[in-house]
């Protein structure tokens, strides 16, 4: 058994670093996708900003409660630092299209079809929201979404904002 777990930690030591999930404390993994619109975004772009991360479908239920909570938490903090920033793992853009349209969120949404940046930040469920520091730390990851989560994201970002 013993020997067994030391071959399973060397193979482990043989990973890249890519092939470790996002961590809470470690600095989040750097992305580049696109708009709707065909608009570059990197994480890069973010820095010195908060930065509250949604990986969302227009499928699930908790994902289309949670975008308009979010949206006006983004308008009350944008003025402060506050980014959100929606990633969408629809694998239809038109549909994806359709939803953004009835219910027009204030933040940039965005498109992960190949599913590279929920791989990066270890999604296997959603939603998922993932908070990022001004210093590109994740300081929580939030997996499901209910109503009671609103003030518990309000204070964390508040917390966050206040930090320089």
């Amino acid at each position: 058994m013993q020997k067994a777990l030391i071959i399973l930690l060397g193979l482990l030591a043989l990973l890249p670093a890519s092939a470790y999930p996002a961590q809470i404390g470690e600095i989040a993994p750097p992305f580049e996708l696109t708009d709707l619109s065909g608009d570059l975004v990197k994480s890069g772009d973010l820095k010195g900003k908060v930065v509250f991360m949604v990986f969302w479908a227009t499928w699930c239920e908790q994902c289309r409660t949670e975008l308009p909570e979010l949206d006006i938490l983004y308008k009350k903090y944008r003025k402060d630092g506050l980014e959100v920033v929606g990633i969408s793992l629809d694998s239809s853009a038109a549909r994806l299209a359709r939803f953004l349209q009835k219910i027009k969120p204030s933040f940039r949404v965005f498109h992960d079809v190949k599913g590279t940046v929920a791989n990066a930040y270890r999604v296997s469920g959603i939603p998922v929201g993932v908070i990022v520091d001004r210093n590109g730390v994740i300081g929580r990851r939030i997996t499901g979404f209910g109503r009671g989560f609103l003030p518990m994201f309000e204070r964390e970002m508040k917390e966050l904002l206040k930090q320089r």
